[in-house]
């Protein structure tokens, strides 16, 4: 039988630095470290010789977002980011495989393990070998699959099979999800039943087999921990969902893809770039060894393979002669492609944002595609006129686009984009590869064939580039004409024609104009925030008695549960959601909690911010119209939606982004507006009259709810009051609002029981929201925006009842997000109108911030409140909070 081994990257690469991180230094000449790539050599090296593997995988994680997270936002929520030293070792460690010739591979929103599982579950015919740090693997073992789990430090790996694991543990591999689902995992800050550790979990296991038996018979279960059990079904399940491995990832490649044929030679020039001495000297004797390649000279020209494309390509890219191909130029495509709709792919030189340049573009008019470099486009008059017309010109995330035309010296007149038709018709596509997989886009070569990896781009050769344009400028065709006529079925035409076109130019003005950003300012922020992190630190020192490693998890568990005898299970977290529930216990507690908080915000903004200011001061952050499937826009490259403004320590970030000279910044904001949405959609009387009235909400549903007058309303009720209002929204349960409380379960039932009799509508309205969910698989916003909720019919409980969560909060949320870009289309056109030159900057969820002349403030002041309280008519008022500073934190 064929030996197959697979590697989980992430897991090796991590324990690869730590195993390492307090030796000797190790970099390259320039600087660069390369410590955990030394040790991932020597692991993998290590593995090899063990398994003599036919066939080799190594599987990563593609990036923090998954599928989990969309059952269990906090998945993973504990993790800390991976250590400066190391972010440049993950680029290396693919540079390291691909001179090994070992295939890597990584999928959006899918872990490592879930692809490591896949392929597994897809080669029966192969002895396969898994090499992790990772529990959850053991799942995966059966007779023809091995895990080989490292232990300790590099060297340590036992082999686990399904007999081993039985005498270890006592459970089968199956069982270890069952495991998960009782006891949690606090790596993955997956929760468990609280208060259940391993110990508990495992006998329960034994006398019960799975989670689900658990559950049932919990009532022949005892004192405590029957109250634990009861109390925890929910989490259960969602544990055990959540600690499942998914083994039905389509793959595009199988084992035969993945033979081990090692190249030397090419791992040896590896070592030599980055220094590794000790393996270019391990490794030469297998060169030596290795049967010598077959010449690598190219093929004569006239016997030169060619690349298989469709006919209606070929037949318009004319044959590329010497002449061609030095210059790098293509023959300008026919006249017919002048008339009609055409779509137009950009041949970019890297999908880095910051580094892309435009080489050429593809145009296809549905049937044939051709290519021009970009230097013959811009001489070709004809096609320049054509691709200024207001004839239907389709392009893909056009507002990038005009970025990078803008850079070109090019002027596109793009009509419309294929990117948002897509996302509309199929709220599930928020990233270019969902869109590619949902409508089976495929291209006879991939980007990197052309283009070498994003982080080395190449100049690509003309023939590949060519036919890779063109058939991305068809697939363009493609996605439009299929989502169009979705979005026409749907009844959407207006939300894409009337509101999400005219934002997109919207978002790359604001883009292209970018707030002023001091770095002087975040650097002072910076040396307070450390000075507080040493205070703290300090203080931590002191009550611990001694100094430790404060970000050691095991150091931080050994100062809190056997220094200071803080109670504790076999788990012995160190999470913040642990730690809080200490608080008043010790006062190391407080302090621990205050030092992460500040460590987050020096690292992420304080810090991390300055590497994103421009040469001309500003930042000029990216809004992603089609990133999440409520509409609501995000922000990245960096993320300023993200600055924390709850506390005062966040907040004081914000002095750092300032107005231009002579200028102020305005910031509006809608009062609670998800809520007035509830009020408004569910037609709920208390509500509307409340907010007709001006009353606080949350003052006025705790007077509602505990019976007591507007004066008898303390902050405590208030604050339960607020919870479960935004808790509605979100669809909460018992179970999630006692957490939130820190009452019981029971308690937290009564409280929402209340609620809904206090505003009977609501309940009705969020259980016809759900009913109509089941029936058609998909929810609207007020301006008929769908969001397809295909878990409302999933097999697993957990699953179904975050869709009907989903299906609750979809229509308030997404109907919020329609409602800020319209005023944002509103006042944009007013202040055209007006002839102002102020300029809209940011947009912050439901704030909308300004740099305006001082000249010009209370126009912009009227002009704003006007274009955000009459953007929608609902059935309460729309009120916006509207003030003036003299940076971002004095104007919120």
């Amino acid at each position: 039988m064929k030996k197959l081994l697979l590697v989980d990257g992430n897991s090796m690469l991590f324990r690869a630095y730590y195993a390492t991180a307090y030796g000797a230094k190790m970099t390259t000449r320039d600087g660069i470290p390369t410590n955990a790539v030394f040790a991932f050599a020597n692991m993998m090296q290590k593995a090899i010789d063990a398994v003599q593997p036919d066939a080799m995988l190594v599987a990563f994680d593609a990036g923090k977002h998954t599928f989990r997270h969309d059952l269990y936002a906090d998945y993973k929520g504990t993790r800390k980011p991976a250590p400066d030293d190391l972010v440049p070792q993950f680029g290396m460690a693919r540079d390291y495989l691909d001179g090994f010739h070992i295939k890597w591979v990584e999928m959006p929103d899918i872990e490592a393990d879930d692809l490591i599982g896949s392929m597994s579950k897809e080669n029966p015919d192969y002895m396969t070998t898994i090499l992790t740090s990772d529990h959850d693997m053991l799942q995966l073992i059966d007779d023809t699959t091995r895990v080989l789990l490292m232990r300790k430090g590099i060297s340590d790996m036992s082999e686990m099979t399904p007999a081993s694991l039985k005498e270890e543990m006592g459970i089968e591999p199956l069982q270890i999800i069952d495991l998960k689902g009782l006891m949690g995992d606090t790596s993955d800050n997956i929760p468990g039943i609280k208060g259940i550790g391993e110990k508990t979990a495992l006998k329960l296991l034994a006398d019960y087999g799975t989670v689900e038996n658990v559950l049932a018979h919990d009532s022949e279960l005892k004192g405590a921990l029957q109250k634990k059990v009861q109390s925890g079904h929910e989490s259960a399940m969602l544990s055990k969902t959540l600690a499942t491995i998914k083994r039905d990832v389509p793959l595009n490649f199988n084992a035969e893809d993945c033979m081990f044929q090692p190249d030397y030679a090419s791992l040896i020039h590896f070592f030599e770039t980055v220094g590794m001495n000790s393996l270019i000297k391990r490794y030469t004797p297998m060169l030596s060894a290795q049967p010598a390649k077959e010449s690598a000279e190219p093929a004569p020209a006239a016997v030169k393979p060619a690349p298989v494309v469709p006919e209606a390509i070929l037949s318009v890219i004319p044959p590329l002669t010497k002449e061609h191909t030095e210059s790098r130029r293509v023959v300008k495509c026919p006249a017919t492609v002048y008339h009609g709709a055409i779509a137009v792919y950009l041949d970019q030189s890297d999908d880095n944002f910051a580094r892309a340049e435009v080489y050429g573009i593809g145009i296809s008019n549905g049937t044939d595609s051709t290519y021009l470099m970009l230097e013959d486009l811009k001489k070709d008059e004809a096609l320049l006129k054509r691709l200024s017309l207001p004839d239907p010109i389709i392009g893909f995330d056009i507002k990038r686009n005009a970025h990078l035309l803008k850079r070109a010296g090019v002027a596109i007149a793009f009509s419309d984009d294929a990117m948002i038709t897509a996302s509309l018709s199929d709220s599930s596509l928020t990233s270019t590869d969902k869109i590619n997989a949902a409508y089976a886009l495929e291209t006879s070569l991939s980007r990197e064939d052309v283009y070498g990896k994003p982080s080395k781009p190449k100049m690509p050769l003309l023939d590949e580039q060519a036919v890779y344009s063109c058939e991305m400028a068809d697939n363009i065709m493609t996605v439009y004409q299929a989502s169009i006529k979705k979005i026409n079925e749907y009844h959407m035409t207006s939300l894409y024609q009337d509101i999400e076109l005219p934002l997109s130019a919207i978002l790359c003005n604001m883009e292209d104009t970018g707030i002023l950003c001091s770095a002087k300012i975040l650097s002072s922020i910076a040396a307070d925030m450390k000075g507080q992190i040493d205070a703290e630190q300090a203080e931590i020192y002191h009550l611990a008695g001694h100094e430790f490693n404060i970000n050691s998890p095991k150091q931080l568990g050994e100062v809190l549960y056997d220094d200071l005898q803080l109670p504790t299970g076999k788990k012995r977290s160190t999470s913040a959601d642990v730690l809080e529930q200490f608080i008043g216990v010790h006062p190391i507690i407080e302090h621990l909690l205050v030092y992460r908080k500040l460590q987050k915000l020096y690292s992420t903004y304080a810090e991390g911010l300055q590497k994103y200011i421009s040469k001309d001061g500003r930042i000029h952050t990216i809004y992603n119209q089609c990133a999440t499937s409520t509409g609501r826009l995000s922000s990245s490259e960096p993320n300023l939606q993200n600055i924390s403004v709850r506390d005062e320590q966040g907040k004081t970030i914000r002095k750092a982004f300032l107005p231009d000279e002579g200028c102020v910044l305005i910031s509006s904001d809608y009062h609670q507006i998800e809520l007035r949405m509830l009020a408004s959609m569910a037609d709920e009387d208390h509500m509307i009259a409340a907010f007709q009235s001006g009353i606080d909400i949350h003052t006025r549903t705790a007077m509602d709810v505990f019976g007591v007058s507007e004066d008898e309303v303390t902050p405590l009720m208030r604050r339960r009051a607020k919870t479960v209002n935004f808790g509605i929204v979100y669809g909460i349960s018992d179970f999630g609002l006692a957490q939130q409380l820190g009452v019981t379960r029971k308690e937290a039932g009564d409280f929402i029981a209340k609620y809904y009799e206090t505003y009977p509508k609501i309940r009705t309205y969020m259980d016809s929201l759900v009913s109509f969910c089941e029936e058609h698989g998909y929810v609207e916003t007020l301006l008929g925006r769908r969001r397809d909720i295909p878990e409302i019919h999933d097999k697993s409980h957990t699953v179904r009842e975050f869709g009907k969560r989903a299906a609750m909060n979809a229509p308030i949320q997404g109907s919020a997000a329609d409602l800020i870009k319209i005023a944002m289309i509103h006042i944009d056109q007013a202040m055209k109108t007006a002839g102002v030159r102020s300029k809209m900057i940011l947009q912050v969820h439901d704030e909308l911030i300004f740099n305006v002349p001082k000249e010009e403030v209370e126009q912009m002041k009227q002009l704003i409140n006007d274009g955000m309280v009459h953007a929608m008519s609902l059935k309460v008022p729309l009120t916006a909070e509207t003030s003036v500073g003299t940076d971002w934190y004095e104007a919120k």
